[in-house]
């Protein structure tokens, strides 16, 4: 089985990542499997595979759209509009104007047509409405990966239908009829598909709650939590700690993920206080490692005084990076604080370090409940922070058995979960 996986538009590591470890998990069954993405992606699963073979895993797409550097710039519209349709036509194709019936040319035809195409593509939730129009254009089938805990009723139909109501009615019809060869094809007809696709959520389902109203259909399955990776081509090094973090000291580690742009100024008062907390008394055996996204990271280089001569006013117990592996931080880590994204909830967990969360939007909220349900950590608001605040909540997390029990119990269930996984025979299954 030849497998595409497609699992953003964009530069979002906690949904590209744990596709690495389902592609893994594919090719120990014997699958061939390949990602594809716009440039700024690349970055993302390059370190997984050395150089030389890199073509044979990556396959670079909507370059002339999204261009590399279009995740720190984003300067197309609608503008502060995270999700942009400009892909959704050239996807479509245009019609042949020698043919109006043929509506095949289109801007993946070079992947989805000829001996090489895959079998089964592989979307995720934020994708959902390109792999509809994939799959409706190609004849492929596909299954949803969620890598986020959503509501039930917000499910990829849903979410893919939102986007064609909220178009002028005209540009959905004429797309759709570019897939569906001019047939006039209702949107809730369109969608069927995803109504009816298989969805994989990478989380054991101990984890989400278990109230009345947040049970999913029988396409929906939890599978295994995706968090360890490897090198896909045997060759390639995953990244590693920088290499100027101290060994000498107890790591404090903070990140408000890879969507901090749709929250900035949440996230830059979150990092601020963190740097204030460790000139606080007592954290001289600590030392605080930001990753903090590419925007703020060049902010702070400004602020901080690192862009221009004399002495840089960061504290010295304090480093800032735009990204890092946080696997490998946080196997040193006393303790995280985040803002609550599943991706990181879940690495905290398999590397059993107490969490605080400090949700800035979106579903950190119901994370930051998740959170407290299961004993895993501390919550706190951003609006009530101040560096004294977060102190205390380094102390209470860390000298918490609680808390520490909670971790070991849930680690223990997410290994078992990934000693067995689920996913491939579910992906495996959509083909039948």
């Amino acid at each position: 089985m030849k497998v595409m996986i497609w699992p953003d538009i964009y530069k979002e590591q906690g949904h590209w990542l744990p596709c690495v470890n389902l592609a893994n998990s594919l090719m120990a069954a014997g699958h061939t499997v390949r990602f594809m993405g716009i440039p700024d992606c690349a970055s993302i699963v390059s370190p997984y595979v050395a150089p030389a073979n890199f073509n044979s895993y990556f396959t670079y797409i909507l370059g002339d759209i999204y261009p590399s550097g279009h995740t720190l710039e984003n300067k197309l519209e609608p503008i502060g509009q995270r999700w942009k349709p400009a892909h959704l036509f050239p996807i479509a194709g245009n019609p042949n104007p020698d043919n109006p019936a043929d509506f095949k040319a289109g801007a993946l035809d070079a992947i989805f047509t000829g001996p090489n195409k895959p079998d089964i593509l592989v979307g995720g939730y934020f994708t959902g409405l390109e792999t509809l129009i994939i799959s409706r254009k190609y004849g492929i089938p596909f299954v949803i990966i969620t890598t986020f805990l959503r509501h039930p009723s917000d499910d990829p139909a849903i979410h893919a239908k939102t986007k064609l109501v909220y178009m002028a009615r005209a540009v959905s019809q004429s797309l759709i009829d570019r897939v569906t060869n001019n047939s006039g094809m209702s949107i809730d007809e369109f969608i069927k598909p995803l109504e009816q696709a298989k969805e994989i959520i990478p989380c054991p389902r101990d984890f989400d709650f278990f109230d009345a109203d947040w049970v999913h259909g029988s396409l929906t399955q939890y599978v295994e939590p995706m968090i360890t990776r490897a090198s896909l081509d045997g060759v390639g090094v995953p990244p590693t700690n920088p290499p100027d973090i101290p060994t000498d000291k107890k790591i404090i580690y903070g990140t408000s993920g890879s969507q901090v742009q749709d929250y900035e100024g949440a996230a830059r008062a979150f990092f601020l206080n963190l740097i204030a907390m460790m000139k606080t008394q007592g954290l001289d055996q600590y030392h605080l490692v930001l990753a903090v996204g590419d925007k703020l990271y060049a902010q702070f280089q400004v602020e901080f005084g690192f862009d221009v001569g004399g002495t840089p006013t960061l504290p010295t117990n304090v480093h800032l990076f735009p990204w890092v592996s946080q696997l490998d931080i946080l196997s040193r880590a006393e303790v995280a604080y985040i803002h609550g994204g599943l991706a990181t909830i879940k690495e905290s967990i398999w590397e059993q370090v107490p969490i605080v969360i400090v949700p800035h939007g979106k579903d950190q909220f119901d994370n930051a409940m998740r959170i407290r349900r299961n004993g895993v950590g501390l919550v706190s608001e951003v609006a009530n922070l101040t560096p004294e605040d977060l102190r205390k909540l380094l102390t209470q997390a860390t000298a918490s058995h609680w808390i520490e029990r909670n971790l070991l119990k849930m680690k223990q269930l997410f290994a078992a979960k990934q000693a067995a996984p689920t996913s491939v025979g579910i992906i495996q299954s959509a083909l039948i």
